[in-house]
């Protein structure tokens, strides 16, 4: 089952770095060096399939659950978050 996670890095424009996130799954770049990612691995897979060669790097992964959010936020994250919605389950797949 796919979930939603949350991908933080301390890493500047990197296209190497950011297409291993894009491969990942389904995704949503909000802000520089974050973003949202729909996938079946888990936070651990995740990092596993990121870190490699980026060991020195900064790379926080939390799953979200979006029962509950609100704010103001480029229109992108909003059709992301509802495009991705899992109806069943309440997360993003």
């Amino acid at each position: 089952m796919k979930k939603l996670y949350l991908i933080q890095c301390n890493l500047s424009d990197d296209p190497f770095f950011e297409n291993r996130i894009k491969n990942l799954g389904n995704w949503v770049k909000y802000f520089k060096n974050n973003f949202i990612v729909s996938s079946s691995l888990n936070p651990q897979q995740i990092y596993n399939n990121l870190a490699e060669g980026y060991e020195n790097a900064s790379i926080f992964i939390i799953e979200l659950n979006v029962n509950n959010y609100y704010g103001r936020m480029n229109t992108k994250v909003w059709e992301f978050l509802k495009k991705n919605k899992n109806s069943g389950t309440n997360f993003l797949s």
